[in-house]
């Protein structure tokens, strides 16, 4: 039996209680308005084209997928028209935010009805995006680094790799001013009241001398520079009136910068405040180079005809590089005269070369085509020397591009690069080597604000060792190729705000070497297993500008997948790895033999503008480095062998500091910069004494792992316009290395550091050009380094009758100090001859003379037994290049 009670309640209870009952209704109600109100403007819409127009969108499209939305034909622009690109489905909240963007229009949901009414927007929140190009008006190239100004809010930026910039502003009329160092600047002034498209050509002034438009020029890229440290771009321009040994090259250039050196002269490869020239990122068109030296290391593989752009950064690296652990030097080659057909070149006593380029398909696209080579074969071959005969110096390349305009918004690239290597001295073996390249990359510009590029690559290197002598008659071969697809996109959501994001996945396709033993040759057949290596990355970064205070901050998650395509040797552990302690073997294929890493890597950079024309930065950043480049020679040999980080070559890794104070001089026209730097590396590859890595299948026997530090400070003074210009480079630095394993056989010098083979104390360099008259220019370069770190032998042993010195310890020694003068004149032939006539071609000559008072600088010394004294040693000092070379070249254009 149930039984209920009534409960009376007073007067004042009862208007409590209808109070309480009408305020959970009202709640109820409103709860359920919100709640439909969220359902509609969060139900998905499926997309059937990529682009609408408003009428269609609210009469059809809503309605048909059960929208209904009022609204009044008066106010909504029904031919406005909404992009949506690719996107085959969004909500319904998102078009009625197109719909009503930068209109006087705003949306809601009430009583049950979703409707489109008029609202008042205040001026402010009208925001429209100025974007575009920025290119030189007689070629149509892209002007890199261009500086697009905003007089009005002194806001600027610096066109892309690709010269594109993008602004999102309010509504309202500004003046722009876009400029170039060696352009005369542009200035334009636009009302903005809808989104922009402008492209800027802008007119070279080869000639001009005048410091006061300069200046106000070299203002503007002051207030627009770059938040990240020690950022470098080379001008090509003024590098190509110093003094070299064969012609224009970018490695020889860089050198001259504070930070970046070589172990001597005939090496190959760069080395970046302390690092190993394999930790340079070394990229052509967004493309890897694995091997960027021709010529001994005296010249590099980039054809100076073809280079438009070189940027280098040592101090920060962007989120969107990786692969490398201590540099980017990207070289963006030129696109080639869109606008009409030009014939160039240069003879040459070392290198000639010769370049085409012009429009094709009705100006709708445009391409450029380059070749170099060499003469020293056939200077070899007539020389008397039978040595010098028999030997082979010889190199060629091929660059090409085409840009296609497929309309102001798309554009397509095609490059490619083609290099091939031979050298051979006396009766030594033959070395051939060789990069090809091949790249495609597609530019989108979309809404505005934000810019795409999307590059697939290919790019090999490979090399061949041919050995013909009757004991060891064989031919040797190995080689690298990547596959890559990359994905960036810059979003410029407004001056002080802008994004950063992609990724990429590189497949390294890796033939460690083959060894193909000739009929009756003693050596043995060789084929080690193909390798395959995956490292996919994704990164994202922002940069912020909050008055004098600028931030970008970042990051890059990388992995690595080894796939275990070779045997993985197991060895008796507390032992070192040797052949004899060999216990077993994982098989190819199998789930243990395969590896992964991955890593999280900060990128950091802040910068505070202390005055108009100084500022302070800091900057932090890590990076890790998968491919790793064996060899224990420091002479640019071909035979050097690339190897993927695995069970044993694990991942380099780095972390570096940065502070820079950056100071721009009006009343000398001058920047000045002071940086400091620290390193910390991780898992450096290092190698036993007499390691064998050619075609060796148990290359863990024959390295060490070890770490390094390495810290210093560069000072650059540079003076970029005036009759007399040039630069300062010095550098104070430190580079060390220690190789303390467990075992006695796993370390060198007893577990100490030790200076590394590029450690370089002090480094002088000091450019200057003077333009003696508007046609004849002279140059000088003089250097000065610390020798090099070096092992003089503390005794010596006899083996088959020939001695043989001992080095208990690497690297105490030094070498003599180095040190060097150039000089050059550069001489620009008239336009007009004599007799009034024109020149059919713009030409100029250019002398040299490379170590002016033939300083035999020592590469390395050598010990061998006196003649007159048997049984006592004597010490020979090699120099490579250890005698006055001039130099002449004649250049051309038509």
């Amino acid at each position: 039996m149930i039984k209920i009670a009534f409960v009376s309640l007073d007067s004042l209870d009862q208007v409590i209680v209808r109070k309480f009952i009408c305020a959970l209704l009202t709640l109820l109600i409103c709860m359920s308005e919100l709640y439909a109100q969220e359902s509609i403007l969060d139900r998905r819409v499926i997309l059937y084209k990529k682009k609408y127009k408003t009428k269609d969108i609210l009469e059809s499209l809503l309605p048909e997928q059960g929208v209904k939305v009022a609204y009044h034909d008066n106010i909504i622009p029904l031919k406005k028209e909404i992009e949506f690109g690719k996107t085959k489905e969004t909500d319904v909240k998102d078009i009625l935010s197109r719909i009503c963007h930068n209109e006087n229009l705003d949306y809601a949901y009430l009583n049950g009805q979703l409707m489109i009414r008029y609202y008042d927007r205040p001026e402010n929140e009208y925001k429209y995006s100025i974007s575009g190009l920025v290119e030189d008006a007689a070629s149509g190239e892209a002007l890199i680094g261009a500086t697009v100004y905003i007089k009005n809010i002194e806001t600027g930026l610096a066109t892309n790799g690709y010269g594109f910039y993008a602004f999102t502003l309010p509504k309202g009329k500004y003046d722009l001013i876009v400029s170039f160092i060696g352009y005369h600047p542009i200035s334009h002034a636009i009302e903005l009241n809808k989104d922009f498209q402008f492209n800027f050509q802008l007119i070279e002034n080869s000639v001009q001398l005048d410091n006061v438009v300069i200046e106000e020029q070299e203002l503007f890229d002051i207030k627009a520079q770059n938040v990240l440290l020690s950022s470098n771009k080379l001008d090509m321009e003024m590098a190509g009136q110093i003094p070299y040994i064969a012609e224009v090259d970018v490695f020889q250039s860089s050198m001259l910068l504070p930070g970046i050196s070589n172990v001597g002269e005939g090496v190959s490869g760069v080395n970046v405040r302390g690092s190993a020239s394999d930790a340079n990122l070394i990229m052509l068109d967004e493309a890897v180079i694995y091997n960027s030296n021709h010529f001994f290391g005296l010249v590099s593989v980039f054809n100076p005809d073809a280079v438009k752009d070189v940027e280098i950064l040592k101090g920060d690296l962007p989120a969107k590089y990786g692969g490398r652990t201590s540099s980017v030097m990207h070289i963006r080659q030129r696109e080639g005269n869109e606008n009409e057909f030009h014939l160039s070149g240069g003879l040459g006593l070392i290198t000639s070369r010769i370049m085409f380029e012009g429009p094709i398909l009705d100006g709708n696209a445009n391409y450029l085509l380059s070749a170099r080579s060499t003469f020293w074969d056939l200077i070899l071959r007539n020389t008397k020397s039978p040595t010098l005969a028999n030997s082979r110096v010889s190199f060629q390349d091929i660059n090409t591009k085409v840009k296609f305009n497929v309309n102001n918004k798309n554009k397509i690239y095609f490059s490619g690069y083609f290099g091939a290597d031979a050298n051979q001295f006396g009766i030594d073996a033959l070395q051939k080597w060789g990069n090809r390249v091949l790249s495609v990359r597609w530019n989108k510009i979309h809404r505005g604000k934000h810019f795409m590029n999307v590059t697939s690559y290919f790019s090999q290197y490979e090399y061949r060792v041919i050995e013909e002598s009757e004991s060891a008659d064989f031919v040797g071969t190995s080689r690298v190729s990547d596959l890559a697809v990359k994905f960036d996109m810059t979003s410029y959501y407004n001056p002080r705000n802008i994004f950063e994001y992609g990724g990429d996945v590189v497949a390294h396709m890796m033939n460690p070497g083959e060894r193909v033993p000739g009929i009756g040759s003693s050596e043995n057949f060789v084929k080690l297993n193909n390798e395959l290596g995956l490292e996919p990355s994704v990164y994202l970064t922002n940069e912020r500008h909050f008055g004098d205070f600028s931030l970008s901050i970042g990051a890059r998650y990388s992995g690595f997948y080894n796939t275990g395509k070779s045997d993985v040797y197991i060895y008796e552990a507390g032992q070192e790895k040797l052949l004899e302690t060999r216990v077993d073997t994982i098989s190819a294929g199998d789930k243990e033999a395969r590896t992964f890493y991955h890593n999280l890597l900060p990128r950091l950079s802040l910068k505070y503008q202390l005055n108009p024309n100084m500022s302070l930065k800091v900057g932090h950043f890590a990076s890790v480095q998968y491919m790793h480049l064996l060899s224990n020679t420091l002479s640019p040999a071909s035979s050097d062998l690339w190897q993927i980080s695995g069970k044993y070559l694990l991942p380099t890794t780095m972390h570096q500091t940065t502070i820079g104070l950056y100071q721009y001089v009006n009343r000398f026209d001058m920047d000045i910069s002071l940086e400091f730097y620290y390193r910390k590396i991780q898992d450096v590859v290092d190698y036993k004494n007499g390691a064998d890595l050619l075609f060796n299948e148990s290359i863990e026997t024959e390295i060490l792992i070890g770490k390094e530090r390495a810290f210093g400070m560069e000072l650059f003074l540079k003076k970029k316009f005036g009759k007399l210009t040039g630069w300062l480079g010095y550098t104070l630095s430190r580079s060390e290395r220690q190789v303390d394993g467990e075992l006695k056989a796993e370390r060198i010098n007893n577990g100490e550091f030790f200076p590394t083979n590029y450690d370089r104390t002090h480094d002088v360099a000091i450019t200057g050009i003077y333009q003696l008259t508007p046609h004849l220019s002279l140059s000088s370069s003089f250097v000065y380094y610390t020798g090099k770190p070096f092992s003089f032998p503390t005794s010596k042993y006899e083996i088959d009758g020939l001695q043989v010195p001992h080095h208990p310890n690497r690297n105490l020694d030094r070498l003599s100090e180095y040190h060097r003068l150039d000089i050059a004149a550069t001489l620009n032939l008239k336009k007009t001859r004599k007799n009034g006539k024109e020149r059919r071609a713009e030409s100029s000559w250019v002398f040299s003379i490379y170590n002016v008072y033939a300083r035999r600088n020592a590469q390395t010394y050598y010990f061998r037994e006196s003649e007159e004294q048997p049984g006592v040693s004597v010490v020979e000092k090699l120099s490579v290049l250890g005698t006055m070379i001039p130099s002449v070249t004649y250049n051309f254009r038509f």
